[in-house]
């Protein structure tokens, strides 16, 4: 074969290889549409790859106390399962509807609870290095009163708390959306740009989802998520 065409030939071949490569590094959230689904304990199932108040790192007696506020729903936007969270009320407090990837330090006063990266247990950290350009996903919110639904998404090395308990040195970018009722109880579309504070390349990306205010959350306010997705723009 003449050298000239083996040229044209190896060209387009390195162009499909690194194009494929930088499609690879983009990565995305596990169990994003939240199909997948395991029985952490008798009688307790939460999504592969996320957390509820009923696996906090509070012990077994805590965790047996806290209600149900998260489970599989057939009510889908696409595939065979979807996120439904509730606020439930127990103990005379209302329980937050709440899911994250990361862990949580439950505590009877709100104020002392927290969201947070533990890198030391497997099941309650996910590694991420990419620096997305936005999060889009798919949603239904039936709330009560004034409460409102909430998506949190934080990129971040080292330690980090939600609410921020001083280690925001360690934010690298995030999103913090809130979300209102959908209208005629239809899924519908969200869409929040990362909001970046350094240039750094993060190690941890910590999410959480929620079904009512932290502090103000409603009894029976109801959420469902749907097909969460990290959109890349090449300028990031």
């Amino acid at each position: 074969m003449d050298s000239r065409y083996s040229v044209l030939i190896f060209f387009p071949v390195i162009f499909l290889l690194l194009g494929s490569t930088l499609l690879f590094a983009q990565q995305q959230i596990n169990n994003a549409g939240f199909e997948g689904w395991e029985e952490i304990r008798s009688g307790v199932s939460e999504p592969v790859n996320w957390n509820s108040i009923k696996n906090t790192d509070g012990g077994t007696a805590t965790n047996k106390l806290a209600p149900d506020v998260i489970s599989r729903s057939e009510t889908v936007h696409s595939g065979r399962g979807a996120l439904k969270l509730v606020n439930k009320s127990t103990l005379g407090i209302i329980a937050n509807g709440i899911i994250t990837n990361g862990a949580i330090h439950g505590d009877m006063d709100k104020d002392k609870s927290y969201i947070y990266t533990d890198a030391g247990k497997t099941g309650f950290f996910t590694s991420f290095s990419s620096r997305p350009d936005s999060l889009t996903g798919w949603y239904k919110y039936t709330p009560q009163g004034n409460d409102s639904a909430m998506v949190i998404l934080l990129l971040h090395k080292g330690n980090v708390t939600l609410p921020d308990h001083g280690t925001r040195q360690n934010w690298v970018g995030g999103i913090k959306l809130i979300l209102p009722a959908t209208k005629n109880n239809r899924w519908t579309r969200f869409s929040a740009p990362v909001i970046y504070f350094k240039k750094d390349t993060p190690q941890y990306i910590l999410m959480v989802l929620s079904a009512g205010n932290r502090k103000n959350a409603v009894k029976g306010s109801e959420a469902l998520f749907d097909d969460l997705k990290l959109i890349y723009n090449k300028k990031k």
